[in-house]
């Protein structure tokens, strides 16, 4: 199971605007960066597996999936595999 630092949701979201739509002002202006902030609650929550998340700001980002793991891995404290 992967665990989170606490407060992932604003942490991943603040650094991947700060790269990748730097001029939007109010994120549910631009399209693509209102589908992050949506897919980056899904996966804050539960909602979304690890690598479909990275594949969807990949592209979302039109950015390679090994630099949006790059912005994300500072933000994950345990990728640990989950037990039954």
């Amino acid at each position: 199971m992967i665990q989170l630092t606490t407060d992932f949701y604003n942490k991943a979201v603040a650094a991947i605007d700060a790269k990748y739509f730097p001029e939007v002002k109010y994120y549910r202006d631009n399209d693509k960066c209102a589908a992050v902030h949506q897919n980056t609650e899904l996966f804050s929550n539960g909602c979304l597996e690890y690598s479909r998340y990275i594949s969807r700001i990949a592209l979302l980002c039109n950015d390679s999936e090994e630099l949006i793991e790059g912005i994300i891995e500072p933000f994950v404290t345990s990728f640990a595999a989950e037990t039954e």
